[in-house]
């Protein structure tokens, strides 16, 4: 009888949990056996590593095999154990103690394909987290996930093509390679705000939502830009720093979008106006995934069209918006997915899409009733409203300024906004993040600033939240006109763009 044992780990959320991989070769009628509460796509991988050993020219045991994996109350699926199974039986059958200490004490993922090459898997960089936080020392994994495997210095992460050159690297025969640091030298070329012509409120609407992380709803006829400002506003944000490269990458990571690098920009996700709740929100059958929301996390989430979203899905949005992330709970799994977003949405005036009322096709009731899936109290949490229009529009235009200089101005703000949160103790915040209690009581803006929203306040023109949100929108044009605190100006600006009621935009 003879034991090898390895390491892998199991996806729970965007976490990953150690699992220990054990393989017994004894006597009793040839067979593989995997134990360990595994799901389908690991039970079938008996048949796909022996296969795989077989092809590679080693020699799989021709004895009774059992693979455990643990703990056993886990459950655990997808491919990525694939290799630490192939690992344990190999060095469990083998005879060289020193392949066998080796693998003890390395994590091993990777999807073994028939002819023993290695490919790709999910979940790489929640891995490599968790054995830093377990002290493992050595991880190996494809070829294929080593730019993100590149984002982080610990542990060491070993690269390899096949099973064969894992059992040379094992037996000491030969070095794998290791992944460089990433760096954001070849990352794609956003698309620039100098594409947008005209549209000079809608154009300034989307360079305050970008320098205070404010979430704006814009309303307009077809055509008119909507979806081109929306699709640009990451460009006017900063890189990612370090830590929040890593909390983007690792949602990605769980559901496989950074094959071709980890996330280094603010991601812009964009989904179908027919999505459903689980797609927006995250869950699933088995263990639950990561919805829009979360891969927007640190990005922007955008949401064409919708007036033609159901209300219940869109009054979903409120709890995220308001704590930065979302809570799945199953029988058997209790998920939190981070989502701190930026929230874009975009809608036509009325089903027709006319700009203006005379124009319009639709009955009075269906124009006036057009947006009530939109509730109130997801409408309070919208930080602007603005309005974008077809009528006036330019064709072209020599002087349109282009993302660079705006994106200057937008660190610039974000930065006046940092140091003032920093040295409140609060952290690097943008504006809207700021806890509005703190906000009242130690920043709030000039004496007639305020008078003048507590008049809104008492007349129920706005509510408790909304008067927050306006100081909040008041800051960030305040860091953009670079000076010390919000004045009735700012305010009165602030009010403008989250004051516009639906009907003044259509009208």
């Amino acid at each position: 009888m003879a034991l090898g044992r390895t390491i892998s780990t199991a996806q729970l959320g965007v976490q990953a949990k150690i699992v220990r991989v054990e393989a017994n070769v004894g006597p009793g009628l040839p067979g593989t056996y995997i134990v360990g509460l595994a799901d389908t796509a690991i039970s079938e991988s008996r048949d796909r590593i022996k296969t795989a050993v077989q092809n590679s020219g080693l020699m799989w045991p021709k004895t009774k095999v059992i693979i455990n994996l643990s703990p056993a109350s886990m459950r655990k699926q997808g491919s990525q154990c694939d290799l630490a199974m192939t690992v344990a039986v190999l060095v469990a059958h083998g005879s060289n103690p020193k392949a066998k200490f080796h693998a003890q004490n390395t994590l091993f993922l990777g999807e073994v394909a028939l002819d023993g090459t290695l490919l790709p898997v999910t979940g790489v960089l929640p891995a490599l987290l968790a054995a830093k936080e377990e002290g493992i020392g050595k991880i190996v994994i494809p070829e294929g996930n080593a730019q993100e495997a590149g984002l982080v210095e610990d542990p060491s992460v070993f690269l390899a093509h096949s099973i064969d050159q894992v059992l040379r690297w094992l037996d000491g025969e030969e070095a794998l390679p290791q992944p460089g640091l990433f760096n954001d030298e070849n990352s794609l070329k956003l698309p620039d705000m100098r594409d947008v012509v005209g549209q000079p409120e809608a154009r300034f609407a989307a360079e305050v939502a970008a320098a205070g992380g404010h979430h704006m709803l814009m309303i307009g006829p077809p055509g008119s830009g909507k979806s081109m400002i929306a699709e640009r506003i990451p460009s006017l944000l900063p890189e990612l720093s370090p830590q929040q490269m890593i909390e983007a990458t690792a949602v990605h990571s769980v559901v496989g979008r950074t094959f071709s690098g980890p996330v280094s920009r603010a991601p812009f996700i964009s989904p179908h106006h027919n999505v459903s709740k689980a797609a927006l929100l995250g869950g699933g059958s088995g263990s639950p995934l990561p919805g829009a929301i979360s891969l927007a996390h640190h990005g922007v989430l955008f949401l064409d069209e919708v007036s033609e979203i159901p209300a219940s899905i869109l009054d979903s949005l409120r709890t995220p918006l308001e704590y930065g992330s979302i809570r799945i709970i199953r029988s058997r799994h209790d998920v939190t997915f981070p989502a701190q977003f930026q929230l874009i949405l975009a809608a036509n005036p009325c089903r027709c899409g006319a700009e203006q009322p005379q124009e319009c096709v639709c009955s009075g009731s269906a124009r006036a009733t057009y947006l009530n899936n939109l509730s109130g109290p997801l409408r309070d949490r919208l930080d602007m409203v603005v309005a974008t229009h077809s009528k006036g529009a330019v064709l072209r235009s020599d002087d349109v300024e282009a993302s660079a200089p705006i994106a200057d101005r937008v660190a610039q703000a974000r930065e006046r906004a940092a140091f003032r949160w920093r040295r409140s103790g609060l952290g690097n915040l943008v504006n809207a993040h700021v806890d509005p209690h703190f906000l009242r009581r130690n920043f709030a803006a000039t004496e007639d600033a305020m008078v003048y929203l507590g008049a809104f306040l008492a007349e129920g023109t706005i509510s408790q939240r909304g008067c927050d949100r306006a100081i909040k929108l008041g800051w960030t044009l305040c860091d953009l006109d670079g000076e010390q605190q919000p004045n009735l100006d700012h305010i009165a600006r602030a009010m403008e763009l989250r004051g516009t009621t639906y009907s003044e935009v259509a009208a």
